[in-house]
């Protein structure tokens, strides 16, 4: 008797069985899927670097001489543990080629390395290691490059001086040094015998030629003030914390998926628990007839566990194999770019399971006490026992204005806060984030926060690599390069001001503390074009201006004195300004422009700027950026907006999130609607059949049902949007603070998309939802009223 009623019971209860059935898989899914997620996030770089095996300080060189200095300083110093040296040859985009064009144009200086003297290890796309490249085979990694059509197969040939060679594309490589999306310097790794062809050739060797040097420190404060000499013969200089700072936006975008999967398996549970309850309380007939034949309130109780227990098993079967290629899907965009993984995944997938049925099991013991309150006499009274002593609603029918559907529509919602509430959270969650990650991607896609990289606003912006490249290499002078390119504008009837800023590795010492930092200075300019936080811009040659965490790290204020080491001579500077940069996470320095550079090089370049000097209209100067294009023959050649997103080079990773937590919500949201309205049409069985039975319409039924959800939704878009702005403000400034934002920055809150566009998605995406399921009503009739089936 007690297998047949449970048999019965599944095949009677099919639909709220099947909707059970349904939030298990969810639960399941997204609980192994979010936590094997989340541990890869949070362990993500430590996991990457180990892999990688990543060292503690980064030294970039260029040139025999200079990487002889730092070999014999790596060698002698007490804070240096053994080394390792990657061979380099720097090359700019002109430098590779296919099909006759240059395979990308990059604002970036790349690196040719040799295979086998790579000082870090590299990963193909299987996240298996690169250990060896066959000859004529070429590998890359780089964000800019990603984004072209370049497939594996594909001819590329490096041009470099006299010496021209083709390679096959292996495939894309993650890189942990240079792989993140705000470093993005192009590596390009080929066989040892090709790359001799190119490190024996005398011209490249003397003009191209560096190299890399990895290696761990005993101690991070002696090495610093120990090794700020060595500013003047580097070429980069980073530590292991700065290259993971330089991940935090691809860090931001999986925190991002964490969160969304945290929130999908809370709002799983949470309707889960609310179903249990819900199918247990609605099965009071059934509870009652089977008292009254006899059954124990243990034996009621056993046969609703088992059965859900058999639900839970196999929903959470179901959800731990949806889950392995789901959590994947979630943590592609950042696993491209990274070695994301566990160790123990199955393990964890499977124990995450096992704790849904757990918690299930809890439910259902928790929902089926319920049980030992009902009687036989409950089966004829329809579970009600007559009594209600207070109001059930604060509405009232013979005072409301809105109609009878709308009457019955929002009195639903008051009368039921905890379950309409629950539908309301889910929406806010969801909606709100959008919100703040469409804010978040408007102002990263704007030029609000120029000033923050540290340079002023122009016309155009024009990314010329062999100039910079020339420059770099102590070939010509920031203004020699300049002046060329003004020529060539006045050539060309458009006459202006061109300059570049430049930057230099110098020694600060402050207390008898020195600690190397990159300083801007271009003599084109004046310190007052640049906007400042504190102070006043640098008026004399003797007065300087630091970022504010620069400042803080070295603990100098505005009056401070320090000194700078430039040229071998080292000179007292005041602090006169501090301002806000994210340019090396904030390390940096801007010098006067009347100081005179002559024997440093710079270790870097940014684009160069043009002011025209006829002040032209914005589709004036689109032209003349087209043709500048033509006449220079590069492809980078951009506004301030453009410039701004390129810099900071997670532009389009923020919108790919934006889109991806919009397609999640709306994937959601048509779930929960579906399932919530089937579910309430269930329930309110009795309710549907009284309304057709007194002369109700089958579309007001419709409306009613439709017009809960759609108060719902409009109720949720309210709410998220008045907490949009302190929420993003509370979220997203500690991450731009750790990029070395120390003050809040302007967002923008899009009125059209973020208030107008998304909200509307959601709302039509859950009214279309519950009307189409709404319409299941039309197999109520108005008989049932009498059923206890």
């Amino acid at each position: 008797m007690y297998l047949r009623i449970l048999k019965k019971d599944l095949k009677r209860k099919k639909t709220m069985n099947i909707i059970l059935l349904l939030f298990v898989i969810l639960s399941a899914m997204f609980a192994a899927s979010s936590v094997n997620n989340i541990l890869s996030v949070v362990n993500g770089l430590d996991y990457f670097f180990d892999k990688a095996n990543m060292p503690d300080v980064f030294y970039a060189t260029r040139g025999e001489k200079k990487s002889q200095y730092i070999e014999e300083f790596l060698q002698e110093s007490e804070y240096v543990n053994e080394y390792r040296r990657e061979d380099v040859i720097y090359l700019i985009s002109s430098n590779l080629v296919r099909d006759g064009k240059n395979l990308c144009d990059l604002d970036r200086v790349g690196m040719l390395n040799n295979i086998d003297t790579v000082g870090i290890n590299l990963f193909d796309s299987n996240d298996e290691m690169l250990s060896e490249v066959e000859k004529g085979k070429i590998y890359i990694a780089g964000q800019d490059i990603k984004k072209t059509d370049l497939e594996t197969g594909d001819k590329i040939t490096i041009k470099l001086g006299d010496v021209s060679k083709d390679f096959e594309f292996a495939g894309f490589i993650k890189d942990a040094l240079y792989g993140s999306s705000m470093m993005s310097n192009p590596r390009y790794v080929i066989n040892s015998e090709d790359y001799s062809v190119f490190a024996e050739n005398e011209t490249i060797k003397a003009d191209f030629a560096g190299n890399m040097y990895y290696f761990d420190i005993t101690d991070e404060k002696g090495f610093e003030d120990a090794s700020a000499k060595n500013a003047p013969y580097l070429q980069l200089n980073f530590d292991k914390n700065l290259i993971r700072m330089t991940y935090i936006m691809d860090i931001l975008v999986a925190a991002i998926l964490m969160v969304l999967s945290i929130g999908l398996l809370i709002v799983s549970f949470v309707v889960l628990r609310f179903t249990i309850g819900f199918t247990i309380s609605e099965e009071f007939r059934e509870i009652g007839v089977m008292k009254a034949v006899g059954l124990k309130n243990s034996s009621i109780r056993g046969m609703y566990l088992v059965k859900y227990l058999g639900i839970a098993v196999l929903g959470a079967s179901v959800g731990y194999a949806i889950s392995v290629p789901f959590g994947a899907a979630l943590l592609k965009s950042v696993s491209e770019n990274m070695v994301l993984g566990s160790d123990n995944s199955v393990l964890i997938g499977i124990a995450c399971c096992l704790a849904v049925v757990a918690m299930i099991m809890l439910f259902c013991w928790r929902c089926t006490s319920k049980i030992n309150k009902f009687s036989p006499i409950d089966a004829v009274r329809n579970g009600q026992t007559g009594e209600r002593f207070k109001k059930r609603s604060v509405m009232s029918l013979s005072k409301s204005k809105l109609g009878s559907t709308g009457f019955l529509s929002v009195n639903d919602i008051l009368s039921a806060p905890k379950q309409y509430g629950l539908i309301t959270f889910i929406f806010v969650l969801f909606t709100l984030l959008i919100m703040i990650l469409t804010a978040t991607a408007n102002t990263i896609d704007s030029d609000s926060l120029l000033y923050l990289l540290s340079v002023k606003r122009s016309d155009v912006y024009l990314t010329d690599s062999e100039r910079g490249m020339e420059i770099i290499g102590g070939l010509k002078t920031p203004d020699e390069a300049s002046e060329e390119i003004e020529k060539i504008l006045a050539e060309n009837d458009m006459p202006g001001k061109v300059w570049a800023e430049p930057w230099y590795q110098l020694n600060v010492e402050y207390e008898g503390k020195n600690t190397n930092l990159s300083f801007l200075q271009c003599g084109k300019t004046d310190t007052t074009d640049y906007e400042y936080s504190e102070g006043t811009a640098p008026m004399y040659t003797n007065e300087v201006a630091f970022a504010e965490a620069a400042a803080k790290k070295i603990g100098i204020g505005i009056g401070d004195t320090v000194k700078i080491t430039i040229d071998g001579s080292t000179d007292e500077y005041l602090v006169s300004a501090l301002f806000q940069s994210f340019d090396q996470m904030g390390m940096v320095g801007r010098l006067h422009q009347d100081i005179e550079i002559k024997e440093t090089s710079p270790s870097s370049i940014f684009a160069f700027q043009i002011d025209f000097d006829d002040h032209p209209s914005k589709e004036v100067i689109d032209e003349r950026r087209e043709k500048l294009k033509d006449i220079m023959n590069i492809s980078i050649v951009e506004d301030s907006r453009e410039f701004t997103k390129s810099s900071m080079g997670v532009g389009d990773t923020m919108s790919t999130v934006r889109d991806l937590a919009l397609m999640l919500a709306v994937v959601i949201i048509v779930l929960i609607s579906v399932l919530m309205e089937r579910s309430f049409i269930a329930k309110e069985r009795s309710e549907i059949a009284l309304m057709k039975a007194i002369g109700f319409k089958e579309r007001s039924v419709v409306a009613h049902h439709t017009l809960r959800f759609l108060v719902i939704s409009i109720l949720a878009v309210l709410i998220s949007a008045s907490l949009c702005v302190p929420f993003t403000k509370l979220t997203m400034d500690p991450i731009f603070g750790m990029l070395g934002v120390m003050n809040s920055v302007e967002y923008k809150f899009d009125i059209l998309s973020m208030f107008v566009i998304y909200p509307a998605v959601i709302i039509a995406v859950t009214v279309v939802s519950v009307l189409l399921t709404s319409l299941y009503t039309s197999k109520v009739r108005a008989s049932d009223t009498s059923s206890i089936e």
